[in-house]
């Protein structure tokens, strides 16, 4: 064994291919838990071999394995760990919260504990179903959060509510299963519970991560067994029943919920069968749409619009609008008037996959008129407007609009995109200054057609082209023009005063109106307010140190320059993998990118509007000012000594105190002396004095 061992790592070191690499994986998996001494020791040779190489995806899993085969730990071998660590997780998960929660900088978390957990990392994705013992609680997974290392896991089948749940208990503790229907039987107690034997072997089958007994026990306690008493329970669960086939399969068309029928289109789709239903099928899922109550179908929206995108693949066209007649007016994604429905009921459209949304459009478009749907583009988001595009004209679109004057930042985007594609001469008159603001300064909108708005929004103040075009929609005229860039509140005044400066470099006659004085007026307007004396006052900027400022504006830049070229690679590997419906790397790219761009819009308000305090040049005297160190005195003789700071410079942990806070904001500019209620306690102001020498300087690097 030893020579054996001597000859592989000599390999591996001379040669470190998959296939050595491999060899070597299946010798520690096979020397036992824990590895020997011996073998522990000889791999110290190949630890420290490995200590400065670029490690690829085969070395690292062979860190793994050897970690889970309880490896002797050593300082040398968790540094390959974590390079290990990253090497297998996706760019986006490669943050220190997600790192924390694998425990894998931590000496105390045992080696083959941190192994465990990136497993279970690695198998949690969008859709699988997990246990969480010490809750005794089911869930499906939905995204895992890398910056505030939380994961969301909803209720499955009935069962737990929806909750945003820390990752590192997620890590430690979670079952997790791979979906399929059977697991229906895990859970569900409306029926006979699936016999004990059975249950064990599901969760044998589609554990991703090896479960024990009372794991097990634990999970039928809380799913199908939950309404048994405790003797019940164990008679039950000490059964010997043997494990046994699912006999004749319930065909999807005889399934008797939306979601059973869903499920089993799945499993006759992995199973190859996309055979066309006959004319029992349709008779018998007419029946059931014709059953179907309309506050079933409410609730149950988004399963139900991909359940009709799925028939329209197994059903002729004719036999297909027969069968959906009795669902028209119960859908909430089929609104009579599309125009005027509440968003929040089409939201569905741009939830669901696009492949489903391709076929939900072509289902539509085959049921109602060409006139339905271009109403319908008006108020879908863009997701859905890309998949009707084909169906409908653009005259009709126009005519809708005329009809309805409703319009959307989707379909403004849309036609924006499609203006060289085919001939859209009327709808391209529409993007003029006044629908883009007016449609960017309407209320607010369902999660769906957010990035729509936001993308309107960046076109509007980063595209030259863009902008050249709606300054061409004004033919000229800079009063028009000036007066709606007035009422476009929803920028900030230091955002409309660089759209003037972009939009003044483009047009000469636009610039000479702005610099006689409408500019000034057009940052100081109000909502509605056409008499500057009556306009409110702007809006303060928010007060803060020189080095939070720097700090911010970092941040800002290394999303810009690191994190998004990085996750647009990710994203870019990630496409390379094919099928998107089981590709947990692209969903994870996809959310990493929300949350950049996310994060990175925040921070552009945020230092569009800070105005950087040099604490060097504050002078304090008897008044709570930024930039002075306070004393507190309460009624109940209690004492608190607080740095009193900006608005980005909080930090409970050294005493600073953001005048933004309730306390903060409570004593800002009250003089010495004077007393205020904070809550409940009245309090007074004890004391100021300026910052020490050492904290000024560290606020103004």
């Amino acid at each position: 064994m030893e020579k054996k061992l001597d000859v592989l790592l000599s390999e591996v070191i001379d040669r470190p291919g998959k296939a050595n690499l491999d060899s070597l994986k299946n010798f520690l998996t096979e020397a036992g838990t824990p590895l020997p001494a011996d073998v522990s020791g000889a791999l110290e040779l190949l630890w420290e071999a490995w200590s400065t190489a670029e490690f690829d995806t085969a070395m690292a899993e062979l860190c793994i394995t050897a970690a889970e085969q309880s490896v002797a730990d050593s300082p040398v071998f968790r540094k390959l760990l974590v390079s290990s660590v990253k090497t297998m997780l996706p760019n986006d998960l490669g943050h220190n919260p997600v790192m924390r929660a694998l425990g894998v900088r931590d000496e105390k978390t045992p080696l083959a504990e941190v192994a465990a957990r990136l497993r279970r990392l690695l198998a949690l994705r969008s859709g699988a179903v997990v246990f969480i013992p010490p809750a005794g609680r089911w869930g499906a997974v939905g995204a895992v959060d890398p910056i505030n290392g939380t994961v969301a896991v909803n209720g499955y089948r009935g069962v737990g509510s929806s909750a945003s749940i820390p990752l590192e208990q997620i890590l430690r503790d979670v079952v997790v299963l791979q979906q399929d229907i059977e697991l229906d039987q895990l859970v569900r107690a409306d029926r006979i519970p699936v016999a004990s034997a059975k249950f064990r072997d599901i969760v044998s089958r589609r554990a991703r991560v090896a479960v024990t007994e009372p794991q097990m026990r634990a999970m039928a306690v809380a799913g199908c067994a939950r309404k048994m008493n405790p003797s019940t329970f164990e008679a039950y669960w000490n059964a010997k029943a043997p494990v046994t086939g699912t006999g004749g399969a319930r065909k999807s068309w005889q399934g008797r919920s939306i979601q059973e029928i869903n499920v089993l289109l799945d499993t006759e789709e992995k199973a190859g069968d996309r055979s066309k239903y006959d004319a029992q099928a349709c008779e018998t899922l007419k029946a059931f749409f014709t059953k179907l109550r309309a506050e079933s179908a409410a609730g149950d929206s988004k399963h139900l619009a991909e359940l009709v995108g799925k028939l329209s693949l197994r059903c002729e066209a004719d036999a297909l609008k027969d069968m959906l007649t009795p669902l028209t007016p119960k859908a909430p994604f089929w609104p009579c008037e599309p125009t005027q429905a509440p968003l929040a009921s089409l939201s569905v459209w741009g939830e669901i996959a696009a492949r489903d949304v391709e076929n939900l459009a072509r289902v539509t478009a085959s049921i109602f008129p060409g006139e339905y749907i271009a109403k319908c583009m008006l108020c879908l988001p863009l997701k859905a407007l890309n998949a009707f595009g084909a169906m409908v004209s653009c005259g009709e679109i126009y005519d809708a609009v005329c009809s309805s004057k409703n319009l959307s930042a989707d379909i403004l985007l849309w036609i924006w995109k499609n203006r060289r594609k085919r001939d859209a001469g009327d709808l391209v008159s529409l993007l003029t200054v006044e629908t883009v603001c007016r449609v960017l300064g309407g209320t607010d909108v369902p999660k769906a057609w957010t990035p729509a708005r936001r993308e309107l929004r960046n076109l509007l103040m980063d595209n030259s082209d863009f902008q050249k075009l709606i300054l061409d929609a004004a033919a000229g005229n800079a009063v028009l023009f000036a007066s709606v860039l007035q009422g476009a509140l929803f920028l900030s005044t230091s955002e409309r005063q660089s759209l003037m400066v972009k939009l003044s470099r483009l047009s000469p006659m636009l610039q000479e109106y702005l610099e006689s004085g409408a500019g000034q007026r057009i940052l100081k307007a109000g909502v509605g307010v056409t008499d500057e004396a009556e306009a409110p006052q702007e809006v303060q900027p928010d007060y803060t140190s020189v080095h939070s400022q720097k700090r911010l504006a970092q941040e800002l830049d290394d999303i810009i320059n690191i994190h998004v070229p990085e996750n647009r690679e990710a994203l870019k590997t990630a496409r390379a993998h094919g099928d998107f419906r089981e590709n947990s790397e692209f969903d994870a790219a996809k959310e990493r990118r929300n949350q950049l761009s996310r994060r990175r819009s925040e921070l552009e308000r945020i230092l569009a509007n800070i105005q950087p305090v040099v604490m060097t040049n504050v002078a304090v005297d008897r008044t709570a000012v930024i930039g002075s160190e306070i004393d507190l005195e309460y009624a109940d003789g209690d004492r608190e000594t607080y740095s009193l700071l900006g608005a980005w410079d909080g930090d409970p942990d050294r005493g600073f105190l953001s005048y933004k806070t309730r306390l903060g904001g409570a004593v800002f500019n009250r003089k010495v002396g004077e007393s205020f209620k904070v809550g409940d306690r009245e309090c007074k102001l004890a004391a100021v004095r300026p910052l020490a020498a050492a904290l000024i300087a560290e606020l103004d690097a």
